[in-house]
């Protein structure tokens, strides 16, 4: 069925399916999407679309799992997350919105403390594949196993473990290189 000007009309029983499904699992997408596009109205953009899509596929999703729907959308947010990064206007949004935290941050007093300079972070993660920024979101900003993460990227999972541990590897030293080495203390 279509709505007139408004998308496709959902029956009620499949609306609260939907409805419980955006309920358990928007604030995981909207998260991941805000650590790979890492402005809000981006993440917020990229959001709406992996749900619209779900409400447009739900019918073939309906006889999966919980488990299998949350890999679905991580694996539709990773491929609308990658569409956004291949637009140029977004890119130069997102290097911007780097550049002023950065610059934000080190007009901060040093004194207050030690914190993560999450802009470098994110500059990092800039310099990796959008394939390998999308394993290191998902495994390490939402806690995914590299099993789910292979799912919802539709990889193996040994791709999955190998490519992980070279992005941590690349990170590691892309890392220290203007921080110096990591220390704890």
């Amino acid at each position: 069925m279509q709505g007139v000007g408004y998308g496709p009309i959902v029956p009620f029983d499949t609306g609260r399916e939907i409805a419980d499904i955006y309920g358990r699992c928007f604030r995981g997408v909207y998260g991941y999407c805000a650590y790979r596009l890492y402005t809000r109205s981006l993440a917020e953009d990229a959001t709406s679309t992996v749900f619209l899509k779900l409400v447009e596929k739900y019918p073939a999703l309906r006889s999966k799992t919980q488990r299998e729907i949350r890999n679905w959308l991580y694996g539709t947010a990773s491929n609308v997350v990658a569409s956004y990064l291949r637009d140029a206007a977004r890119r130069e949004k997102i290097a911007a919105a780097l550049s002023r935290d950065r610059a934000n941050l080190s007009a901060q007093d040093p004194r207050k403390g030690n914190r993560f300079d999450w802009p470098v972070l994110y500059e990092a993660m800039r310099q990796l594949t959008p394939e390998v920024q999308a394993i290191v979101a998902l495994r390490y900003f939402e806690g995914l196993t590299t099993s789910e993460i292979a799912e919802s990227l539709g990889l193996k999972h040994v791709t999955v473990r190998v490519r992980l541990s070279r992005a941590i590897k690349s990170l590691r030293e892309r890392l220290e290189r203007p921080l110096g080495p990591y220390r704890t203390t």
